[in-house]
């Protein structure tokens, strides 16, 4: 679980954000070991992870804030994505599922959340991902002329900037998922730690062609997928395609697949020429690093000029998204909307976010003077 505080002045274009605090928090044990099970789970499982998952968000963030040394009272809201279980595979009328009820995340937190941020876009018609690309707007957009921002989860995303031109974005295929699902089913290890793992292993020309044949990549832009194609899924299918190799070798094809289909998808895009900025889990990876610089840097790909951290930028990777869901927040308070037809198909720009409110009695609060121990105040002029 991912926290962030962030501080925001002004609207739209003009809006300017600064992180005060951040925070990294692992799911207990028990409650990681329910997640890995949903492909089990009913309609009462569903139920139960949506209330559980609330309570342990807004329990998390409450800590959090108390660490930081702020009350929940002096936030204008928080901005709760949810833990995802189901997205659809490009099909908008499928939905998308987060669980962790906002609701349930303001009664703990003590504070208004707004949380449901993908149902408005794909109302719109739109894929409902990616929606991190409108803080990667509002921060960065002036960095370069052109720079990407690619988000390594357990799907591979890209933000493509020009100024302040409306931003590019997609699902460009796998990153983590099917590597973490083979890891998992062989070893009983969450990730190939630092792709040491990976790192032992060589590419299976075979494999690599049957992978890379898969109809996702030749979709249109924008567009968006699951892990429920390119999760444990896709790592059966390479397991299937070769029962004899090793996992090593599994591990080196797929981190050269999901290399290239990001040069691909950029190629397809006809972008490229500036800095790739890594972030996400996939980004400590420094073998699926180095495959990324290889096909992003080298002709007859689209020439990135360079791929490095998204740290040069003044953020830290860790904590991207917590920053994104932020933002995004804070522009469903002030009426913004935070997707466009470039990044998620919509036919029109979608107001993102559904706004759940904490009981009457902590409501009051946010009225009332400062608590006995007058936490820190933000900076003169902001939110939080």
């Amino acid at each position: 679980m991912d926290l962030a505080l962030v501080q925001v002045q002004g609207a739209g274009a003009h809006k300017r954000a600064q992180l005060l605090a951040g925070e990294r928090r692992p799911y207990p044990p028990a409650l990681r070991a329910f997640l890995r099970s949903t492909a089990a789970w009913g309609v009462a499982e569903v139920a139960r992870a949506h209330f559980e998952l609330g309570e342990h968000f807004g329990r998390e963030g409450r800590a959090f804030l108390e660490h930081a040394g702020y009350a929940p009272q002096q936030l204008a809201a928080a901005g709760s994505h949810g833990q995802t279980v189901f997205h659809h595979d490009g099909d908008p009328r499928q939905g998308s599922l987060q669980l962790g009820d906002a609701a349930v995340v303001a009664a703990q937190l003590s504070a208004p959340v707004v949380g449901d941020f993908r149902w408005s876009d794909l109302a719109a018609g739109g894929q409902g991902a990616p929606i991190s690309p409108y803080a990667d707007w509002v921060l960065h957009r002036r960095e370069a002329p052109w720079l990407a921002i690619l988000n390594l989860g357990g799907i591979a995303n890209l933000t493509v900037l020009a100024g302040d031109a409306p931003p590019l974005a997609w699902d460009c295929g796998p990153a983590n998922g099917p590597l973490d699902a083979l890891v998992y089913a062989e070893r009983g290890a969450d990730c190939d730690r630092d792709g040491i793992l990976a790192a032992q292993g060589r590419l299976l020309p075979e494999l690599f062609a049957a992978l890379r044949a898969d109809p996702y990549f030749a979709r249109p832009l924008p567009r968006s997928t699951g892990l429920e194609r390119f999760g444990r899924p896709f790592g059966q299918r390479a397991r299937q395609f070769a029962p004899a190799a090793s996992l090593p070798d599994l591990l080196a094809t797929l981190v050269e697949l999901v290399a290239w289909s990001v040069a691909d998808s950029l190629e397809r895009a006809g972008q490229g020429g500036g800095p790739v900025f890594l972030c996400g889990g996939g980004a400590r990876n420094p073998v699926l690093a180095a495959a990324l610089r290889r096909r992003l840097t080298s002709p007859p790909g689209p020439r990135a000029t360079r791929v490095v951290s998204y740290a040069e930028l003044g953020w830290d990777p860790d904590l991207r998204e917590a920053v994104a869901f932020a933002l995004l927040a804070d522009a469903w308070q002030n009426g913004e909307p935070a997707s466009w037809p470039s990044t998620t198909g919509a036919a029109q720009p979608a107001l993102l976010g559904k706004l759940a409110l904490p009981a009457p009695s902590a409501l009051s609060a946010f009225a009332a003077p400062p608590v006995a121990h007058e936490p820190p105040a933000p900076p003169a002029g902001g939110r939080c």
